[in-house]
């Protein structure tokens, strides 16, 4: 069967690995998540056979990276074949961002770094995140950045020119329809640069969209889980009118080469 025949079936995609590269876990202020828990998401997973993913704690882009870290700790020790692990930093605590770095990436299971300027009130680039961008370049490591905007997307462009071995993903694609043309335009002249597919605001074709700008090779599978439920973003992928190699690609195939490529040293899930 094609991948499109089983979302149609509403099967598991077991025949191809998926990665989810953009997930939270536990609870946001004044928005309802029916089980934010490990094992919720879990449940969702096996329902559209998702193998991993990729995840930060809704409390580390809130009010306290420290805590939210550390249940992502608990979710990799866990679940170690399912949960793979960001550390989130925050920039208004610049003095303690090296040593949270140090403190979770060492850990078995954390796979690099989540930044979310936005609930921080800070830009992109802001010099307190230096750090961060410092431990990704040196391992050549995924940092997830949330991305709303055309001022966001422009943060990036430069950035990675200034750490290339550093593997940026601009989450949401850079938002708002116009930011997306423009973020696809970014990732497109950088071997560095990759869009997900959790956006928030799901025009039709999006997925075909992406593709033909800038190939399969630079999206990524991402569904903002459990904030939003996976099944939408699963099915525009599954059923997306681009070819299986390319659906391959996105479901899992680009998250694993930017695994693969980690510095040595760096954790390994």
């Amino acid at each position: 069967m094609s991948i499109a025949d089983y979302v149609k079936k509403g099967l598991p995609l077991h025949e191809i690995p998926v990665i989810d590269c953009h997930n939270h876990i536990g609870l946001w202020k004044a928005f309802h998540i029916p089980d934010p828990s490990a094992e919720g998401m879990l449940s969702g997973m096996n329902r559209l056979g998702i193998d991993k993913v990729c995840v930060t704690a809704h409390s580390s882009i809130g009010p306290d990276y420290h805590f939210g870290n550390d249940m992502v700790m608990d979710a990799v020790a866990r679940y170690p074949d399912r949960f793979l692990g960001y550390v989130t930093v925050n920039p208004n605590y610049p003095e303690d961002m090296e040593q949270e770095i140090r403190r979770c990436l060492p850990v078995k299971g954390f796979i690099g770094i989540k930044l979310h300027p936005s609930c921080h009130g800070s830009a992109v680039d802001n010099t307190n995140y230096t750090a961060a961008f410092e431990a990704a370049q040196k391992g050549k490591l995924p940092i997830l950045i949330h991305i709303w905007g055309r001022e966001n997307v422009a943060d990036v462009d430069r950035l990675s020119d200034r750490y290339p071995d550093a593997q940026f993903i601009m989450a949401h694609a850079g938002g708002d329809v116009l930011s997306m043309g423009y973020a696809l335009e970014v990732a497109g002249r950088h071997a560095n640069v990759y869009v997900d597919v959790a956006v928030s605001t799901a025009y039709e074709g999006n997925v075909e969209w992406f593709v033909r700008e800038i190939g399969s090779k630079k999206v990524l599978f991402g569904t903002d889980m459990p904030f939003l439920d996976p099944r939408p973003t699963f099915g525009r992928v599954g059923m997306a009118e681009i070819g299986e190699e390319e659906k391959k690609d996105i479901f899992g195939g680009n998250m694993q080469r930017i695994l693969d490529q980690r510095a040595e040293g760096g954790s390994k899930d």
